[in-house]
């Protein structure tokens, strides 16, 4: 492990204590109690500012007999263009995202928009909020990313896709080894070359470890153990978005961040950048705007840090 390295870091001052930071595609929000502000670039000495705004930030709501509190995850282009978590249930006693019900079924809507439903046999769930949808391998059709968990193995990353219109498994990584282990995904990296890399957490409540996973002629390719001491989840929080990616250190390739397991620190796992050292602990997502990484305290604080 890196030594933490010294960095310019600021609390912005705020007039109620921060409840939540909302990522919604390239815009950021901070909400304060009821309130909800766009986080942008401006000249002040953190050089992040909030400003006013009539957006929530928020993703478009799974229809009622989806999900409760999840979202529609959605793509501009390509064979698939949403996709939500459907057939509530109670089968899997965890909890790792704050509540006992999770997705039975896994719901798509095509460019031509049709729907298609892939539904998990009674031994597994999707243990998540809202699923993804990238084109991991570059070949202009999209692939959904999923966190599912069985009652024999826990949590795994699992992709699913089209094939003659239905939506199928198209493989998944390892199982964590026994029922309550959890994973959570902290980014989908491009390399500039069509290729995407999903990245995850093993375990981010137990020792978190890093792990790769790559698709392509398809078959998957998974790397484990890339990195420990990591955490981007606290049990039992809704949040699952603290991590981000960019090019910190100027070097053309995109440095992943996500917190240590102590949330103490910020870590740059998949490149050679020490750790920042926080004064706080950190329980809220992780943006980066105009180069600067900011995010929130479990007391309500709002840090900007410029690596």
């Amino acid at each position: 492990m890196l030594p933490a390295r010294a960095v310019e870091l600021y609390e912005l001052a705020l007039p109620a204590p921060l409840t939540e930071i909302r990522k919604s595609g390239d815009e950021t929000f901070a909400v304060l109690g009821e309130e909800v502000f766009q986080l942008l670039p401006c000249p002040a000495e953190a050089g992040i500012c909030l400003e006013t705004t009539d957006e929530t930030g928020l993703l478009e709501r799974a229809p009622a007999d989806a999900l409760p509190d999840g979202f529609i995850a959605t793509a501009a282009t390509g064979d698939i263009r949403q996709a939500w978590y459907g057939q509530p249930t109670q089968r899997y006693a965890h909890g790792a995202l704050g509540d006992g019900i999770e997705g039975g079924s896994l719901v798509a809507v095509l460019a031509d928009g049709s729907r298609t439903e892939f539904v998990l046999p009674a031994s597994q769930v999707f243990e998540d909020i809202t699923p993804r949808i990238a084109d991991l391998d570059g070949d202009g059709t999209n692939e959904i990313v999923a966190i599912r968990s069985s009652q024999t193995g826990g949590s795994a990353v699992v992709l699913y896709g089209l094939r003659d219109g239905e939506l199928i498994e198209l493989g998944a990584g390892a199982e964590n080894g026994r029922p309550n282990r959890w994973l959570n995904i902290a980014g989908i990296v491009p390399d500039g070359n069509g290729v995407r890399t999903v990245f995850a957490v093993r375990t981010p409540h137990i020792g978190g470890r890093l792990l790769s996973l790559n698709y392509g002629n398809g078959r998957i390719v998974e790397r484990n153990d890339i990195a420990g001491d990591l955490s981007n989840h606290a049990f039992g929080s809704r949040e699952q978005a603290m991590s981000a990616f960019a090019d910190f250190d100027g070097d053309s390739r995109l440095d992943l961040v996500l917190p240590s397991q102590d949330r103490m620190r910020l870590r740059f796992p998949i490149s050679d950048l020490p750790d920042i050292a926080l004064p706080y602990r950190i329980d809220m997502a992780i943006a980066v705007i105009d180069g600067r990484i900011v995010t929130g305290t479990d007391d309500g604080r709002l840090l900007v840090v410029r690596p």
